[in-house]
């Protein structure tokens, strides 16, 4: 099972690198992985999709608090969310078939950045 673990840090310099080496080291694979600031000043906000079993994310929860810049880690799996994915992409489109380009996209309510 997927679960997204989001984790407060404080902000500074090789922080992701630990925890990606923390991960690398113990075997396990980020999915996806999310990074900005939070609401607080200094402090950034790390969210990240793990595959696992509930036994495997405590173990990385407490491998996580053991990290020194850790401030709160916080399995939001169950909570209700809305999930968006984001994607550029670059379509090489003549102008015969520019228009029949722009219908697909609009269907599928993409936004076109620059034509």
């Amino acid at each position: 099972m997927k679960h997204t673990l989001s984790v407060l840090v404080e902000d500074e310099a090789g922080v992701l690198s630990r925890i990606a080496g923390l991960f690398a080291r113990r075997g396990f694979n980020i999915e996806s992985l999310a990074v900005g600031p939070a609401e607080q000043v200094g402090i950034s906000r790390i969210t990240m999709v793990v595959p696992g079993d509930d036994r495997i994310i405590e173990q990385l929860t407490k491998q996580l608090y053991k990290l020194i810049n850790v401030l709160k880690v916080q399995d939001v799996t169950q909570v209700p969310c809305v999930e968006r994915e984001l994607m550029l992409i670059k379509v090489s489109a003549s102008s015969s078939n520019r228009a029949e380009v722009i219908e697909l996209a609009q269907v599928f309510r993409a936004r076109i950045v620059d034509i």
